[in-house]
């Protein structure tokens, strides 16, 4: 069977609500709103985002349109960290009366995320467990999902395995390994400034069939080029596939 694989653009923002610990922590000080429109990716040309932001610089609510339609409204709250605590689906153009919340619970140690427990609406949960640490360089996290049916007690559904390397504070290589065994291999690479420049995907053992990118253009290669405003903000989001340049993104700053 073919697999399917979301592009990297979009699949950033959702790695971000699933795991704050694997995520970089976006903060934009002296900025209070963020603009953002969209080509080639999930949204389809005329979908763009507008994020509000607090005093750190956090967004605090991020709405999406299509056009002059609001998609979708996401509210956001952080401990003293800026690690996320609870996300509020506040509006879904696709199921408009529901609302959805996404809660987080974290525990420390050495300022390293040493458990976070991610509970959903429905009382599904996933946890991450810091089970191995090599001198903060090498970091094991195992994963356990849990599903909750109504009125029962919840069952455990799933399990895997990400061993995350870093090279400073620059995650360059993530594994994830599943409980059947198979093996994802993820390598990043940086430009001097800490933006991502190369990202590559190994599997093992190796799918019998290539998967294949929906949302828009992406493959096990991929590299990323920016401009920047005179703060130092990406203006401009470019991915290269197979020597073709893409636009993937603008972005407009509110001071």
């Amino acid at each position: 069977m073919t697999k399917t694989i979301l592009t990297l653009a979009f699949l950033l923002y959702a790695f971000i609500l699933k795991a704050q610990l694997f995520s970089e922590k976006s903060l934009y000080p002296n900025t209070t709103g963020i603009r953002g429109k969209y080509f080639n990716g999930t949204g389809g040309r005329g979908y763009w985002t507008y994020e509000r932001l607090d005093a750190f610089g956090r967004t605090v609510e991020k709405n999406s349109h299509k056009k002059n339609e609001l998609q979708g409204k996401d509210l956001y709250q952080y401990n003293d960290k800026h690690d996320i605590i609870q996300i509020i689906y506040a509006y879904d153009f696709s199921n408009p009366k529901r609302v959805d919340t996404v809660k987080y619970e974290y525990a420390y140690l050495n300022n390293r995320i040493a458990f976070q427990k991610r509970t959903f609406a429905s009382k599904d949960s996933t946890i991450y467990r810091l089970v191995a640490n090599q001198g903060d360089s090498v970091l094991t996290y195992q994963e356990i999902s849990y599903h909750c049916p109504p009125g029962k007690k919840a069952d455990h559904s799933f399990e895997r395995t990400y061993i995350l390397t870093y090279q400073g504070s620059l995650l360059v290589k993530k594994e994830e390994i599943t409980d059947d065994k198979t093996r994802e291999i993820t390598s990043y690479e940086y430009y001097n400034n800490g933006k991502l420049k190369r990202r590559t995907i190994k599997r093992e053992p190796e799918p019998e069939q290539q998967g294949v990118y929906t949302g828009g253009p992406g493959s096990d290669d991929q590299f990323y080029r920016y401009t920047y405003d005179r703060e130092g903000r990406i203006k401009k989001l470019y991915t290269i596939v197979a020597n073709k340049t893409y636009k993937l993104a603008t972005y407009s700053y509110e001071n």
